[in-house]
């Protein structure tokens, strides 16, 4: 997949809309900005907490995540600092 394709605005509305009101636009965007994920961890139920957790303490879960397209593309634009498309 060539990452420099994606439209990150639509990547970002897509991540917000599957989030199911739990993130909004302006947290996602500011934890873009400021490459600090605390203020999208904070809006997740215990639950949501919990299988994150999960996935992130056992290495073949976090591998798998890590190297989807959807992942890889988030990466890409949080390390570039922003939601803008380039």
């Amino acid at each position: 997949m060539d990452n420099s394709k994606i439209d990150k605005k639509k990547l970002m509305d897509a991540v917000i809309s599957s989030s199911g009101g739990k993130i909004d636009k302006e947290t996602f965007q500011g934890a873009i900005e400021e490459k600090n994920i605390d203020p999208l961890l904070k809006n997740l139920s215990a639950e949501d907490k919990e299988k994150l957790k999960s996935v992130m303490s056992d290495k073949k879960s976090m591998e798998a995540v890590l190297n989807s397209p959807q992942a890889k593309a988030l990466l890409k634009a949080f390390l570039k600092g922003g939601g803008k498309n380039g």
